[in-house]
């Protein structure tokens, strides 16, 4: 429990509170607090910014406007495994079990040229495909801070390796502590303790990066709310980013700072070209529908070649492939971010762990365990590996590996978990790396590198079907062409299918209709028209059964009359 948590409870008279129980826990919160219970199918924003208590886990696909900060002041009781509850407040809200994350850090982010977005809290993997139909290419992600205010339930290491293998440049959001007087009610700086402040900010970015795979060489962008041109002010603000981009720097990372042009923009602008430690990319908000990174507000030859962003375009909503999301829109042309495994040791190299003297098998760049060296040819020479060497190697094998056993059985890894392959011919130039039975024999096993299903957001398509799956929870549900690995339908047949839960399909057209049946795992059924369509005003969908939110076995067909 966070000490500005506890320091809120203890000063809650009990005349005017009250006591919130939660699966065995409690809390105790002012009486005028609201209450939220985060059911299934709940769509409540999560947000730290207004007091309010949450009871249940994030959904993800949130209700959030875009843009949301403040001072922390909600309380989340999130259950977890065992039937444990954390209390979560802002700053721990950030990609559950991020600090655990095995992910080998990604290569340096590159430079992207194009349309941006960002919003409150992340898509889930389904919206982010169904977004690939969008103009944006770039997406600012908040990963943390003290003035953070919406939860992240879906920003996690596999969805950034994911959304990245897709082709999306990921823009890394730090909101940290504000200007000392500032207009979002935020968390200030201590004009005392301005430096301090930067460089304890910038340490915290930089591990939730790494614990999402993102590594030293990628860009950390710190927001930096619009404030009041006071000296106070600017002394504080200048101080405190100074300290962030030094630290970012000593740490590997490229810094880059978001503000107001009117404001920010103007204080950094000031020192360009002095002795002052200057971010890397400026990201200034002007939103005057301008695709352009030119402003009046920076010369032209401050922060050139490639290092500019700019938010050109506030809180608003737009929709692709059928998800609606409040976004801002950014031109950008300046560093992103960008995941990936990094194959440090080839594939079939035998390392041995110093320490214990355990032998593994390299595969996709993570380390298989062999418990009988007998199954995998007996070797005859390994690599000795330090601890910490190990613990630098991928946590599950790339996508798309292949594995075989000396029986001759092939498998293909997506999403960390095996699928079998019974038809080899489909995988012509399959080169698979000889594994241990075992490792097949113990998924889940910390020791075997494999997962017993694939990481939460896996696009595969089933061949010769052809078909798209992405992966929840462990099981699949049917989706849109997009960046996928390729699988045997005979192995992806293992996993389970979600159920079929009929959406709500008044007024669609048969195509809108048939395009929201795929997303839910429900099939078109029979279909009646009554009337035929007019130029302009085709025919929509005037009943259907069974009815929204029909619960049906996978893949259950769902009839439409047209009118």
């Amino acid at each position: 429990m966070g000490s500005a948590l506890a320091l809120l409870l203890a000063a809650t008279p009990s005349a005017v509170a009250k006591t919130v129980q939660f699966r065995g826990a409690e809390v105790r919160v002012p009486a005028s607090w609201p209450v939220y219970h985060l059911g299934p199918g709940s769509h409540v924003c999560v947000r730290f910014d207004r007091p309010a208590v949450y009871l249940g886990r994030p959904s993800p696909q949130q209700s959030c406007s875009a843009r949301r900060a403040g001072r922390p002041r909600a309380i989340l009781l999130e259950p977890q495994g065992g039937g444990a509850v954390v209390v979560r407040q802002a700053a721990d809200t950030v990609a559950p079990g991020a600090t655990v994350a095995r992910h080998r850090a990604s290569p340096a982010g590159a430079t992207f040229t194009g349309l941006g977005f960002d919003a409150c809290t992340t898509p889930s993997a389904s919206t982010m495909s169904r977004w690939g139909a969008s103009p944006y290419r770039a997406i600012g992600v908040y990963i943390g801070g003290r003035n953070m205010a919406c939860s992240q339930p879906n920003l996690t290491a596999p969805w950034v390796s994911t959304q990245t293998a897709a082709g999306w440049h990921l823009i890394l959001i730090y909101v940290g502590l504000q200007a000392p007087a500032n207009s979002c009610g935020c968390a200030g700086i201590d004009p005392g303790q301005a430096s301090a402040q930067g460089r304890a900010a910038a340490t915290d970015a930089a591990s939730r990066a790494g614990a999402l795979g993102i590594g030293p060489g990628n860009a950390i962008y710190l927001d930096m709310e619009a404030y009041s041109l006071t000296s106070t002010n600017t002394a504080a603000v200048t101080a405190f980013e100074a300290a962030w981009t030094r630290r970012l720097h000593a740490d590997g990372y490229k810094s880059g700072i978001y503000s107001s042009a009117g404001s920010g923009v103007i204080d950094l602008v000031n020192r360009y070209g002095t002795s002052y430690p200057e971010p890397d990319d400026i990201w200034f908000a002007e939103w005057n529908g301008s695709r352009s990174t030119s402003t009046g507000y920076i010369p032209a030859g401050d922060w050139p070649g490639h290092r500019r962003l700019h938010q050109y375009q506030g809180d608003h909503n737009e929709r692709f492939g059928g998800a609606t999301l409040d976004i801002d829109s950014d031109a950008v042309d300046g560093a992103t971010a960008t995941a990936g495994r990094t194959r440090v040791i080839p594939d079939g190299t035998f390392v041995q762990l110093a320490s214990n003297g355990q032998l593994f098998r390299i595969a996709g760049g993570a380390p298989l365990f062999v418990s009988d060296p007998t199954t995998v040819g007996d070797p005859q020479s390994f690599m000795r590996v330090s601890p910490s060497q190990f613990a630098a190697l991928p946590s599950e094998p790339v996508d798309g590996t292949f594995l075989a056993t000396s029986a001759g059985t092939l498998y293909r890894v997506a999403g960390g978990a095996p699928f079998a392959v019974s038809q080899p011919s489909l995988f012509p130039a399959a080169r698979p790396i000889e594994i241990d039975p075992w490792d097949l024999t113990n998924l889940g096993a910390g020791r075997a590198h494999l997962n017993t299903v694939p990481d939460d957001g896996t696009v595969v398509q089933g061949l010769p079907s052809g078909r798209y799956w992405i992966f929840a929870g462990g099981k699949r549900l049917r989706t849109t062409a997009s960046p996928a690995v390729q699988v045997d339908d005979a192995g992806l047949a293992a996993f389970r299918l979600q159920p079929c839960v009929a959406p709500k399909l008044y007024s669609l057209t048969l195509a809108g209709a048939r395009a929201s049946l795929l997303q839910t795992n429900c099939r078109l059924g029979r279909v009646v028209r009554h009337g035929q369509p007019s130029p302009g005003h085709p025919l929509r969908v005037v009943r259907q059964f069974p009815g929204p939110n029909a619960r049906r076995p996978p893949l259950a067909a769902v009839a439409l009359t047209l009118g």
